[in-house]
């Protein structure tokens, strides 16, 4: 059943026939089996019927629902066709030639068919970020408590990269249960982790004598717990699938060099680059990298920098609002305002394999206005 051939030609594009048949599974067999169909010119299978275990699917992250979808079809037909006299194939050249005809192009660049999982993709650092990794082609998961926001992302992502697969995920970091049911959602689809993006904060700012102790814990909730339990969830399934991985915390120069009036977001952001240095000397062993960015400000999209945050930091340096921007920017070597793209950029180059040999390390990407100790 697994052996025949095409009778649709959709089947000989999203599936490239039936599922090969394992009857057990030996990795060196698999390969060699795998190896000789590349010889010959033909299709590598798209699916894999493992005797005892079930229907595997193998598919880039955009086509595996219906890859799944027809090669469940494709059982089923042969099946039920076999009691009413059989069925008759496409010739296997015209197959062929019908799927070379119609396929299309993966997304390429340096993280091409990665499976990443961002946090706070719904708007500023996150979206930026989420985007950045889909430029560099890989799929990303857009986990956000905002789950209409995270949709947003996904439009814009599909508009300019059409070939890359994103899901929506809702997630409160902070809440277990709900952290768990986002990756078994996303490993039902997808199947695997190689990227997570710790990019959703708060930054609740007040003076010392004004802060509440409410916005204190909220801020440690969302900036180490949610980092905390998203890397936990995330090296639970990088480890034992033992092909590395990379995770990435967004910290903040006020991780480095502490703000005024910030005392929350200084001490949960300096906890995570700490957190991150931990996790790489734990994670070494099974290739999983940990490293930290740190963002000088950045204005664009950010919930954040909002008009009330913004008046608190005017109050702060004496100025007016409409300075704040400027006068920030002025604090720069490059005088240049820091970007979403900018960020990214940095998460990219850690992801990719062009960081393979760095673990457990800070880059700031401030323009300039606090150094790495």
């Amino acid at each position: 059943m697994c052996a025949s051939g095409a009778v649709t030609p959709d089947e000989a594009v999203l599936t490239h026939g039936g599922p090969l048949w394992v009857e057990r599974l030996d990795a060196v067999k698999l390969t060699a089996q795998l190896r000789a169909l590349r010889q010959a010119g033909r299709p590598l299978p798209m699916g894999f019927a493992v005797k005892g275990l079930g229907l595997l699917t193998a598919a880039p992250a955009h086509a595996a629902a219906n890859t799944c979808n027809f090669l469940r079809s494709y059982l089923n037909v042969r099946h039920n066709a076999a009691r009413y006299g059989g069925l008759r194939f496409i010739p296997p050249a015209l197959a062929a030639a019908y799927a070379e005809s119609k396929k299309t192009p993966l997304p390429s660049g340096v993280l091409s068919g990665r499976l990443a999982i961002v946090t706070g993709a719904g708007s500023g650092l996150g979206r930026s970020i989420a985007m950045g990794l889909a430029r560099a082609g890989a799929n990303v998961a857009l986990a956000d408590i905002d789950a209409a926001a995270a949709a947003e992302t996904a439009a814009l992502i599909a508009a300019e990269c059409p070939q890359t697969a994103t899901r929506v995920v809702a997630c409160n970091v902070t809440h277990l249960p709900s952290v768990e049911a986002a990756f078994a959602a996303l490993l039902a689809d997808w199947g695997g982790l190689d990227i997570l993006v710790n990019a959703a904060g708060v930054a609740p700012a007040y003076s010392l004598l004004e802060l509440p102790v409410d916005k204190w814990r909220f801020a440690l909730e969302v900036n180490l717990t949610g980092y905390f339990l998203m890397a936990q969830a995330a090296a639970k399934i990088m480890v034992p699938q033992n092909m590395g991985g990379s995770i990435i915390n967004i910290s903040s120069k006020s991780g480095l060099d502490p703000s005024k009036n910030n005392t929350p977001y200084n001490a949960t952001k300096a906890g995570e680059i700490h957190m991150a240095r931990g996790w790489a000397m734990e994670l070494g062993p099974n290739n999983i990298r940990v490293n930290n960015v740190c963002p000088g400000n950045v204005f664009e999209g950010s919930k954040i920098w909002n008009p009330e945050y913004i008046k608190v930091c005017a109050k702060k340096y004496g100025i007016k609002p409409e300075e704040v921007i400027p006068y920030y920017v002025s604090k720069t070597v490059l005088n240049r305002e820091i970007k979403g793209q900018d960020i990214a950029d940095s998460v990219v180059f850690l992801a990719s394999d062009q960081a393979r040999r760095i673990t457990g390390q800070t880059i700031v990407a401030d323009g300039g206005q606090v150094y790495v100790r």
